[in-house]
């Protein structure tokens, strides 16, 4: 895997955790971490150098932490299979969605920047 893939993973998973650590303790999504959750995915897109890979990772990688996510900030969502599902589709799939199309962007902004 190239280094950019890693640290691409790296820096977004650090973000997301800034966000869930502010979700955790405000309780309550503010400007400021509406702000970080949407220029994350574009960062992760920017550092992985292509569309292909700001795609691919600016969907995986805020999926998986926003289901974290809901899992720390509301422990008993997933105790029940029904409520684990609608919390899925409703807030981690249509955020990873817009997410891919903003790493995608910043793959595109990536790969014009780090042209050799």
């Amino acid at each position: 895997m190239k280094i950019r893939v890693v640290s691409a993973i790296l820096v977004g998973i650090v973000l997301y955790a800034i966000v869930i650590v502010l979700a955790s303790i405000q309780r309550d999504l503010t400007l400021p971490q509406l702000i970080l959750m949407l220029v994350t995915p574009f960062v992760i897109g920017f550092l992985a150098g292509g569309v292909k890979n700001g795609l691919i990772l600016g969907f995986i990688v805020p999926f998986v932490m926003l289901i974290v996510e809901v899992a720390v900030l509301q422990p008993g969502v997933f105790a029940d299979p029904n409520v684990a599902l609608a919390a899925v589709l409703m807030t981690a799939l249509p955020f990873g969605l817009i997410s891919a199309g903003l790493g995608a962007a910043g793959g595109f902004a990536g790969r014009r920047a780090f042209k050799k």
